[in-house]
């Protein structure tokens, strides 16, 4: 019988980890922008250990498209944007795109699990992507979650 080993328990193990690894980068942006209902859990961790405000995001998902609402008022603020992980980077991609028509200040993407294959095209949008685990390629991110 194969063992598989995981990186995170579960999405609040994740978040209390992203914390650990970046809580003196969290306090330096102006908000957090929460993916959900992806990063619902991992956002919990924050609430408890950060001051910074947060907003949600809900995006839509379809079986060929992402929905991206627009996110208002944040024009030259500092943004950080969390969610569960990246696996193709299509949904990074279109929340970066879309702080960026915004005209933020700064883009950071705080996620537990991101590709370092998807890293060069997601710099086109953020200006740091900040990942506990980087794989060299991309996989689903049940693999890394014991409970999905």
């Amino acid at each position: 019988m194969l063992m598989m080993e995981f990186d995170f328990i579960d999405r609040a193990d994740a978040g209390h980890k992203m914390v650990d690894i970046f809580k003196s980068e969290i306090s330096n942006f102006d908000v957090l922008i929460v993916v959900l209902p992806s990063a619902a859990e991992i956002a919990l961790a924050f609430v408890t250990e950060t001051t910074t405000p947060m907003r949600d995001l809900v995006i839509g998902r379809s079986a060929r498209d992402v929905v991206i609402p627009r996110i208002d008022n944040v024009t030259g603020l500092n943004v950080a944007v969390v969610d569960d992980g990246v696996e193709s980077g299509t949904t990074a991609m279109a929340i970066g795109a879309m702080l960026r028509a915004g005209s933020v200040a700064s883009a950071t993407l705080i996620v537990p699990v991101c590709p370092k294959s998807a890293v060069p095209n997601l710099l086109a949008v953020y200006d740091t992507i900040h990942a506990v685990v980087s794989p060299d390629t991309p996989q689903s991110l049940s693999w890394h979650y014991k409970v999905n």
